[in-house]
């Protein structure tokens, strides 16, 4: 199995700062993700993954209809596999045949047409192609968009860009682009294919491998570097069972393969030491596979760009290359892009990390659950998002940044063992306990801890006055609620847009003490909005509809109403829904879980959000296409960003919306990358929960073990990264820059960003949360 690590370029530590401190994104419900081990040559975090039905109909509770997407051109048939390049998308359908959408510049989607303006929001079918047993899509910056398919007989097919030669058919140049498929010279036998920055691999029956296109850096691994338009041999690999390719501006390109004996050879682009052969710099690339130093035991490759990492069968993680924000978790980070010296002559292990079960992330941290039940985080700290009781910096009240302590591993929050539910805001957690009490840390500028203060933070777990009977938890923009065993609920923090529901609204109106939402006596889940500008709050009735109250602006309430005017401090039924399951609520948008598994959405769709097709704000519930199996779903938000996810009942995970950080998961990021349509994010089949936050998403796994994709500039992982070190969480949340798991034992981890203490515990390696165990 696989992962893919994307590298995004840094954004100034001004910008970061300031912008850590002026918003943040949580997550509304508490999720678990667990690890999975999958030696497949379809490797762990593949495109493959289960979708719905390809025509789409909206659940009889949806008071608005949105046109199926014409059957004229899609296959009437389950889609089973879903691929996503730089700008466009393709699916694999039931019967062998496959439709694309997005950009067609190069003809990319397959059907016979390209040009900016053949480009498709609805799949069109790929010309041609009914026996496809898989797909892949690659392209990038400069360098074109290009997609292939692997058919039944072992042959494959590429159409769109072939400026270098990556379509394989003998030809190469602008003008011998392809708007329908061609075959790949020669290539009879194959298994697997993957797609890089102009260049393509196969992996074939006898483990050998073979690469067409873009030779500039070596990536072809055939001892040249001179580009290629059939495949050429990748030299000395014979027993391969998996492949990989990635690549981009600035690092390279390169291409990974594992062994069946557990070790791992890399060729191309080592400007960062992406290759693992103990080099780096530009002048250290190779155009023949060289030994990734010291790995024997792996089961799952990922490259990234100008990173590589390695999942061990002992549950542990090492990585490569760049390192300037710590991701390589080993308690080191670089500071240079350019200065070759500072980058690791070769794997590092991530710190102490060797049970792993579940992870979760955030903006610049990520947290991972322990067999034990313990939590531990790592990476930024900004504010406080570790649980380690420091912070890298935050601003103070009198406007002041204060430095602090940002962790590139995971870290334990202290003192806390009786934990059953966890939940991140944008700058603060909380945990409900055993006995239905609960405590809060972070930031607490609003009183959004509810211990009767409003210090600016807490590092360390604080209690929330008045609460004994507490059922479930929730943590907002600067808000907090809980659900009473009673069907009653309370919230307490900000109250300015009224998103505490007790009938008053107003900056003098924040409450440090829980206060109860009025008139509601039979809610049976609470979620809480990320936005900074507009937050507010919802509950799920007993008989299966949904209240919200709080902001409006842009129709989040799903009362048929929207403008500031229409904000409510007390709750309002949202429009035609009566068969609730779960609720979520993002950065102004909402959406609710049907009985039959349908998804409708509603509020804000500036990115794509409401999943309908469409960048069209609703203030009433809309279908989100093609999805009819889902049995969980999240929305994250927060600095004007929203994307959502819904699990499927096969563990697959589809998203949609922004996705300039790579929250999808599908491979891609970046401003022209959103889907206003479900995606499916990359080679996750196993998982039990799901959480989003602002720039990132998290799923916990079967095993307890988290994966995570998205976060911030060079902390982006834009397809899912398994979080090092956690392997026994049953819960996960994420935050605006920071993320929480909560471990078997009720202890929890978390890491990322601790401006505001959020982390809770103190150190810069690998710590436990204050309170939750070690």
């Amino acid at each position: 199995m696989r992962t893919y690590l994307t590298l995004s370029l840094l954004i100034p530590l001004a910008l970061l700062a300031a912008s850590c401190n002026s918003g943040s994104d949580s997550t509304s419900s508490t999720e678990t993700a667990a690890s999975q081990t999958n030696t497949s040559t379809t490797a762990r975090l593949t495109t493959i993954a289960e979708l719905s039905t390809a025509t789409t109909s909206l659940p009889a509770s949806s008071p608005t209809t949105t046109p199926p997407i014409s059957t004229t051109t899609l296959p009437a048939n389950r889609v089973t596999a879903i691929t996503a390049g730089w700008k466009h998308s393709c699916a694999l359908h039931q019967d062998g045949a496959i439709t694309c959408w997005g950009s067609n510049e190069q003809g990319q989607l397959g059907n016979g047409t390209s040009g900016e303006d053949a480009d498709s929001s609805v799949p069109v079918r790929v010309n041609g192609i009914t026996d496809a047993t898989a797909i892949t899509a690659g392209g990038g910056f400069l360098f074109g968009s290009h997609s292939c398919a692997l058919h039944q007989t072992g042959a494959i097919s590429c159409w769109g860009s072939n400026q270098f030669g990556q379509l394989g058919n003998g030809q190469s140049g602008e003008d011998t682009d392809s708007s329908v498929p061609v075959k790949v010279t020669g290539i009879t036998d194959a298994t697997a294919i993957t797609t890089g920055w102009g260049h393509s691999c196969a992996l074939h029956q006898n483990g050998t491998i073979t690469c067409w296109g873009n030779n500039g850096y070596g990536q072809l691994g055939n001892g040249t570097t001179q580009s290629s338009s059939v495949p050429v041999g990748v030299l000395d690999i014979t027993d391969a069972t998996a492949i990989t390719a990635e690549g981009g501006f600035l690092f390279g390109s390169h291409s990974c393969a594992l062994h069946q004996t557990g070790a791992i050879s890399c060729w191309g682009a080592n400007s960062t030491g992406q290759l693992g052969n103990g080099q780096s710099g530009e002048d250290t690339d190779s155009s023949v596979p060289v030994r990734v130093n010291g790995i024997t035991d792996a089961t799952a490759i990922t490259t990234g760009w100008g990173h590589s990492c390695a999942l061990h069968q002992d549950g542990t993680i090492s990585c490569w290359g760049n390192n300037e924000q710590g991701q390589l978790g080993n308690g080191q980070s670089t500071v240079s892009l350019t200065d070759d010296s500072a980058y690791p002559s070769g794997p590092v292990r991530v710190n102490g990390i060797t049970d792993a079960t579940a992870i979760t992330t955030g903006w610049d941290h990520s947290c991972a659950l322990h067999q034990t039940g313990a939590v531990s985080c790592w990476g930024a700290n900004s504010n406080g998002q570790l649980g380690n009781g420091q912070s890298t910096g935050y601003w103070s009240s009198t406007g002041d940044w204060k430095d602090g302590t940002d962790s590139s591993v995971p870290v334990g929050v202290d003192g806390i063992t009786d934990i059953t539910a966890i939940t991140a805001g944008s700058y603060h957690s909380c945990a409900l306990h055993q006995d239905g009490t609960i405590t809060c840390w972070g930031n607490n500028q609003y009183g959004q801890l509810g211990n009767g203060a409003t210090s600016y933070f807490s590092s360390v777990p604080v209690g929330v006055l008045d609460i004994i009977d507490a059922t479930a938890i929730t943590a907002g923009w600067g808000h907090s609620c809980a659900l009473h065993q009673t069907g009653a609920v309370s919230c307490w923090g900000n109250n300015v847009w009224g998103q505490l529901g007790n009938g008053q609204s107003g900056e003098d109106t924040d409450s440090s003490v829980p206060v109860k939402v009025t008139g509601i006596t039979d809610a049976t889940a609470i979620t809480a909005g990320w936005d900074e500008f507009n937050s507010y709050s919802c509950a799920l009735h007993q008989t299966g509809a949904i209240s919200c109250w709080g902001a409006n602006s842009t129709g989040q309430l799903g009362n048929g109403q929207s403008g500031e005017d229409t904000d409510s401090s007390v709750p309002v039924k949202v429009n035609g829904i009566t068969d609730a399951t779960a609720i979520t609520a993002g950065g102004g948008h909402s959406c609710a879980l049907h009985q039959d598994g349908a998804i409708t959405c509603w509020g804000n769709n500036q990115y794509g959000q409401l999943g309908n097709s469409t960048t069209r704000s609703s203030s009433v519930p809309v279908g989100v296409l093609d999805i009819i199996d889902a049995t969980a779903i999240t929305a994250g938000g927060g600095f004007d960003l929203s994307h959502s996810c819904a699990l499927h009942q096969t563990g697959a995970i589809s998203c949609w919306g922004n996705n300039v950080w790579g929250q999808l998961g599908n491979g891609q990021s970046g401003e022209d990358t959103d889907s206003s349509v479900p995606v499916k994010v990359n080679g996750i089949t196993d998982t039990t929960a799901i959480t989003a936050g602002s720039y990132h998403s998290c799923a916990l796994h079967q095993t307890g073990a988290v994966s995570c994709w998205g976060g911030w500039g060079a902390n982006s992982f834009v397809p899912p990264l398994e979080v090092e070190g956690i392997s026994d969480a049953t819960a996960i949340t994420a935050g605006l820059v920071h993320s929480c798991a909560l471990h078997q034992t009720g202890t929890v981890s978390c890491w990322g960003a601790n401006g505001a203490g959020q982390l809770g515990n103190g150190v810069w390696l690998p710590q436990f949360v204050v309170g939750f165990g070690s």
